[in-house]
């Protein structure tokens, strides 16, 4: 038995921060009828959403894969919420949708004048979102093999 044994403290518990790094494959597959199945069928109809819905929505993924700024901050940002969701956090999100909105915006002039009046209406109208929900579903984070690249312990003058 010790000497002089821990004493109880009259501080509450205390609380400190692990830095965690990991490196987590992202696997972008195009927009087509095959790999979009499962969350989106188009409506011949003409009631619903055609086809050509999920084309322009492929375009600008397309876009996108092209310009390597944008396509770092939507990975960082689109990985951040989706770890966020694995989490089930209310404070770990990705970009704002102004930012988000900005980002495709810049994109546009590499589109059509119909895929770029389609989507800066959207934007406008504050349904954006709502017309890229393909482009967010095409990029899948592989966290079952995420791999722990570096775990260390945050000095409180650091946090």
């Amino acid at each position: 038995m010790a000497e002089n044994p821990p004493q109880k403290s009259s501080r509450p518990v205390i609380e400190r921060k692990c830095r965690v790094v990991f490196d987590v494959n992202i696997r972008i597959s195009e927009i087509t009828p095959e790999n979009v199945a499962d969350t989106f069928t188009p409506d011949e109809t003409g009631e619903g959403l055609p086809w050509e819905w999920a084309e322009r929505q492929n375009r600008l993924l397309l876009a996108l894969l092209q310009d390597e700024e944008a396509l770092e901050q939507f990975l960082t940002s689109i990985t951040t919420s989706d770890f966020g969701s694995l989490l089930e956090s209310d404070h770990i999100s990705g970009m704002p949708d102004e930012e988000e909105g900005a980002l495709f915006a810049k994109l546009l002039a590499r589109m059509s004048k119909d895929d770029c009046v389609f989507f800066q209406e959207a934007l406008k109208e504050g349904v954006l979102f709502d017309n890229i929900v393909l482009v967010h579903r095409a990029f899948v984070a592989d966290w079952k093999r995420a791999e722990v690249k570096d775990v260390r312990a945050i000095k409180p003058e650091e946090a």
